[in-house]
């Protein structure tokens, strides 16, 4: 097996790749960078990942970056683990992974507009979170009505999908979008969190948090 080690911060899009690799089973070291105080923008960060973000995946010291590749390597690594559901044909893969491409481009920019408006303006970051919530809303609301008619994103079978869905809906929540009433929403949250991956991966990021706190 090689050796992983992955760059994260606590509730940033990097608990989705944990997530992967607790589902799975994998053993690997973790390293928390702290987004807010700059360190993603440190030498000794940018060393190892020059573009500066996490997640960041290092395996056996070869570097990984982008939840949706990182996400589609472990799928192909570890089909076992069934991060995704298995696909009849090239095109049905083609689907897949488009799927979790559209997330990375489309809803986790306009998560990013509610939670962290300052990104994207030097000025006032009102109007920014009023657009994102604009955007945000019709996609929150389009999954709201799948997750009522099913259990999770792709029917019977929870995938990785759910998870870096659940991580948008409640980071645009963080960013004041308000998911009340929204029933398959919330049901479906209550059973991401019941999963033993999701609940390592928050002991996790808690241990990596308390490893930062002055003594």
């Amino acid at each position: 097996m090689p050796e992983l080690k992955l760059f994260h911060f606590p509730g940033a899009c990097s608990r989705v790749t944990m997530t992967a690799l607790e589902e799975i089973g994998l053993a690997y070291d973790d390293e928390m960078i702290d987004l807010m105080g700059g360190e993603q923008l440190s030498a000794s960060y940018t060393a190892v990942n020059p573009h500066g973000k996490v997640p960041a995946l290092l395996v056996d010291g070869e570097l990984l970056t982008e939840n949706a590749a990182i996400l589609l390597w472990l799928d192909a690594q570890h089909p076992h683990a069934n991060l995704l559901p298995k696909p009849a044909t090239a095109f049905e893969r083609a689907q897949l992974h488009s799927d979790i491409i559209r997330i990375s481009s489309v809803w986790h920019p306009y998560v990013r507009a509610n939670k962290a408006p300052m990104r994207w303006t030097v000025g006032d970051v009102g109007p920014v979170r009023e657009r994102g919530k604009l955007l945000i809303g019709p996609l929150i609301a389009d999954l709201d009505a799948r997750l009522q008619r099913q259990t999770w994103y792709y029917g019977d079978q929870w995938s990785i999908v759910d998870m870096y869905l659940y991580w948008c809906y409640t980071t645009a929540e963080e960013g004041q979008f308000d998911l009340a009433g929204l029933s398959g929403i919330a049901r479906h949250r209550a059973a991401i969190e019941q999963r033993p991956a999701f609940k390592a991966t928050m002991l996790r990021e808690q241990a990596a948090l308390a490893k930062r706190q002055p003594a």
